[in-house]
């Protein structure tokens, strides 16, 4: 297809910055500007080629794009590629041809030729106003680019202090609850014996006794998790790292936990290999089987077992907490390693608790680069899991 002259005048008046021009300056360009015939899927020019050319289409359709993502489609009549006429600009974006199409190329050199027969200046005044809003263009990306970036940021910081919130509240939910309840049983029970010792029949006096010692445990255990907990938030704590014998560590921990287990009458057995080391923090990993199973006995009713075993999995072992005790529901497993969820429950004789121990098991573990969960049905027990490195 060959334009005709008359064809090529309409389409130059077309471009904007060729507005204000007489009409020789059009005939005279019409005779220089460059007729180019593109097939579909032809590329015209790419992203970061040099500029120096501008183009307006008689026939077919251009889509200008950037890989895969096209900003726009542009038919008959329609010009691009003035931004970067100027042949020290490279080009921002693509352009390749969605049609057969035919295009008119008006170049810089082609203007000069004009500015220099007619005496006039197009590139100087009026390319040189599209080059700076060009620049407009680019700072205006960058600025919505920084508003981006500080959105997120902002959704961050928002999210951390969500957390640290939920953190304060339940610290002191613990020191105004959960922490007061152990102490009023002591004092509660040590007064009442201070003032009626003397009436008490043995057995009255034993249940007394018994009821400071749970109480006094409770309260330790407590402060136990909440001082380790506190400073694992301040990063006092630290991770020290060594090769634990993990039969060791788990029957340490069985054995210290096994009066709380009779005492309920629930079968307490380590079923670890007596070859199964690991690569950890042996203080960490023990408070963390220590909350385990102390949650085990806890919600396992009298007559009931509790199981420790290990699995060698490849680069890292697993160890199983399991019981046969009430379970969980679904809904609340998801809720049981959270600061920010609520989730207490007593256990099967109205043993307290906080749900503290788990947070500080999760924080544990995710600093050994290990994984912790829960597989529970109501009524038929769970199992908590946890991985670590073996090397």
């Amino acid at each position: 297809m060959s334009l005709s002259p008359k064809s090529k005048l309409s389409l130059l008046k077309k471009l904007d910055f060729m507005s204000d021009q007489q009409e020789a300056v059009f005939h005279f360009l019409a005779d220089q500007v460059e007729e180019l015939t593109i097939t579909e899927g032809q590329t015209i020019f790419t992203k970061g080629d040099r500029g120096g050319a501008a183009y307006i289409i008689a026939k077919g359709c251009i889509q200008i794009h950037d890989n895969e993502h096209v900003f726009i489609e542009l038919d008959k009549g329609k010009s691009f590629g003035e931004y970067a006429l100027i042949d020290t600009d490279t080009r921002s974006a693509s352009a390749r041809a969605k049609a057969d199409s035919v295009l008119l190329k008006c170049t810089q050199s082609h203007l000069r030729l004009v500015e220099r027969k007619f005496e006039v200046k197009i590139i100087d005044t009026i390319l040189i106003a599209l080059q700076k809003m060009k620049k407009r263009m680019l700072v205006k990306d960058l600025l919505e680019e920084e508003l981006t970036r500080q959105k997120i940021q902002i959704e961050e910081q928002k999210k951390e202090l969500e957390t640290l919130n939920a953190t304060k509240d339940k610290f002191f939910s613990i020191i105004a609850h959960d922490l007061k309840n152990p102490f009023a049983s002591l004092i509660g029970a040590s007064d009442f014996l201070v003032s009626s010792s003397n009436d008490l029949s043995k057995e009255q006096m034993a249940n007394f006794l018994n009821i400071i010692n749970s109480s006094a445990k409770q309260g330790y255990r407590l402060l136990e998790n909440l001082l380790e907990w506190s400073r694992m938030q301040t990063g006092i704590i630290a991770w020290q790292p060594e090769q634990v014998d993990m039969w060791d560590l788990v029957n340490e921990v069985v054995n210290l936990l096994r009066g709380s287990a009779e005492t309920k009458q629930i079968h307490l057995e380590a079923r670890v290999n007596e070859d199964l080391s690991a690569f950890v923090d042996p203080n960490m990993i023990n408070t963390v089987v220590r909350n385990l199973v102390s949650n085990a006995i806890k919600f396992t009713p009298r007559g009931g077992e509790v199981i420790v075993e290990s699995k060698q999995l490849k680069g890292s072992i697993e160890i199983t907490i399991r019981d046969n005790g009430i379970g969980i529901k679904a809904d609340d497993i998801a809720k049981l390693f959270r600061i920010d969820e609520q989730l207490v429950q007593n256990g099967t004789e109205n043993e307290t608790g906080t749900g503290l121990g788990l947070i500080l098991c999760k924080e544990f573990i995710d600093k050994h680069k290990g994984e912790i969960y829960v597989k529970s049905e109501p009524n038929k027990g769970s199992s908590f899991i946890f991985t670590l490195p073996m090397a």
